[in-house]
């Protein structure tokens, strides 16, 4: 594997393991998933749309525990209601040095959702017809620490999804046009 110039090195410690629910709903006939838009006071990904999710804790039981654990502080999704379908690849973050491993949950019907004031501005439900419709694809050109770079993503409605969480989207697609 080539190295990425300028990206070694970056980080003095090892990443930072983290964990994001890709959580199914029912809706309309069709499956959704509940994004949320980020309070803009994060320090890394502030305002950004992304999956409930974030770093491990001491007590979480192990990386599942985690995606479970901040679903619940995030959205207000308990962990006995969501049936774990499996988890995807993890993705790494050079930025934030974080390790996020994603998981496929379902849920049987629409939660109520309680967001976490802090952390959570709205929730954004997008059906995964939509997530899936070539014609949302697109990329935008980013500007990050002075470099222009063409991140590829999901342009719903004002939203556009991106970086981790939009590579995240492309392989459950993968998965559901194999299985489906």
């Amino acid at each position: 594997p080539h190295n990425v110039k300028g990206l070694e090195g970056v980080h003095q410690h090892p990443p930072v393991n983290s964990a994001v629910m890709l959580l199914l709903v029912p809706y309309l006939e069709d499956w959704a998933i509940p994004f949320i838009q980020r309070s803009p006071v994060g320090k890394y990904h502030g305002g950004q749309i992304a999956l409930p999710g974030g770093k491990a804790e001491p007590e979480d039981m192990n990386i599942l525990g985690t995606a479970l654990r901040e679903c619940h502080e995030e959205i207000g999704v308990k962990p006995e209601d969501i049936t774990i379908m499996g988890r995807l690849s993890d993705v790494y973050i050079p930025l934030s040095n974080f390790n996020i491993t994603p998981f496929v949950g379902t849920i049987p019907k629409m939660p109520n959702f309680v967001l976490s004031k802090r952390e959570v501005e709205e929730v954004i439900i997008i059906p995964l017809n939509e997530l899936f419709d070539d014609k949302n694809k697109t990329s935008h050109l980013l500007y990050r620490h002075d470099q222009q770079i063409v991140a590829p993503g999901y342009k719903i409605g004002d939203h556009f999804i991106w970086g981790a969480t939009a590579m995240m989207i492309a392989e459950l697609e993968t998965l559901f046009k194999n299985e489906y």
